[in-house]
């Protein structure tokens, strides 16, 4: 795989762990050559990847929706700028250009991205790998509502596999690299 599509913060206080995280698998990203797929902007830990990934020699694809356009917050560090009209183009467009996704911390966006990705891998959309990155447990919440969820018998197993959970760095470059 070497289109990694990423979803994560845009916000800039982040607990530590987060953002060595974040910098840690960007240098991941770069130093394997792989290319990633983000939201485009320069804002928090987004910004934080994209330089880590650029530092080390990997490749840069910024998603950017319009209203980032509008308000100057567009990466510099992009190789490759995809413009789209809004959220839901943003969310397709990754979809389509990435070979699997990770998501690390993150807040509503991310889980808006995590639920469309993984709804997406049930209907049959795509069959690529989705991976919560668990930093310090952060994903826990989450993990345990969608456990709750198959065991009341909403979900399918289906919808169960599709999220895959890596509790540390050497975890995801390891489900990357499979």
């Amino acid at each position: 795989m070497t289109n990694i599509g990423v979803y994560l913060s845009s916000k800039t206080d982040v607990a530590p762990e987060i953002k060595d995280a974040t910098e840690a698998f960007g240098q991941w990203l770069g130093q394997t050559h792989k290319t990633l797929v983000y939201g485009g902007s320069r804002c928090g830990m987004m910004e934080v990847l994209a330089r880590a990934v650029k530092k080390n020699g990997g490749r840069v694809f910024g998603v950017v929706p319009q209203s980032i356009v509008e308000r100057n917050l567009v990466s510099e560090t992009i190789d490759v700028e995809f413009r789209c009209t809004d959220l839901n183009d943003r969310k397709a467009i990754m979809l389509r250009e990435s070979e699997a996704f990770v998501a690390l911390p993150g807040g509503i966006g991310t889980l808006d991205e995590i639920f469309t990705t993984a709804a997406s891998y049930v209907f049959g959309m795509h069959t690529k790998p989705l991976i919560l990155f668990n930093v310090n447990g952060f994903w826990k919440p989450l993990i345990d509502m969608i456990n709750n969820l198959k065991s009341q018998g909403v979900i399918t197993e289906k919808t169960h596999e599709a999220i895959h959970v890596a509790d540390s760095i050497t975890e995801l470059t390891a489900l990357l690299d499979a």
